[in-house]
């Protein structure tokens, strides 16, 4: 007699085990324009500087090329504004179990900071 087959249950905080998060990446019709023009200057960058990861400054720049900010500055971002972003990605990984937030979570993210559309790019 074959045993019965067992279901994939996921494991329960009580087993100590970190939590089972079912993820949902939007397609490009889901998008809004502005998370999807993000995504687009990410990769962009990634080819241009042949680059797999962004470290934290580099996706700031790359928000910044986009006209968004904190505050009408078109430096490099602050010290504070890293350690912001360091802080709010990791509260979000541990909230939500994610170790590779999508990037439309991580536009959201940088949103949720306060960040806003200092200049509107015209759409060339």
């Amino acid at each position: 007699m074959t045993p019965p087959k067992q279901r994939h249950t996921p494991p329960s905080p009580e087993d100590g085990a970190k939590p089972w998060v079912r993820t949902h990446t939007p397609r490009p019709d889901e998008l809004s324009r502005e998370t999807f023009e993000f995504i687009a200057a990410i990769d962009e960058y990634k080819r241009k500087h042949l680059r797999s990861f962004l470290s934290d400054r580099e996706v700031l720049n790359v928000l910044r090329t986009l006209g968004y900010g904190r505050q009408r500055s078109t430096s490099e971002p602050s010290e504070a504004e890293l350690a912001d972003y360091a802080e709010a990605r990791a509260r979000y990984r541990a909230e939500q179990g994610r170790l590779f937030p999508i990037w439309s979570e991580v536009f959201e993210l940088l949103l949720k900071l306060g960040y806003l559309r200092e200049e509107p790019r015209s759409a060339a």
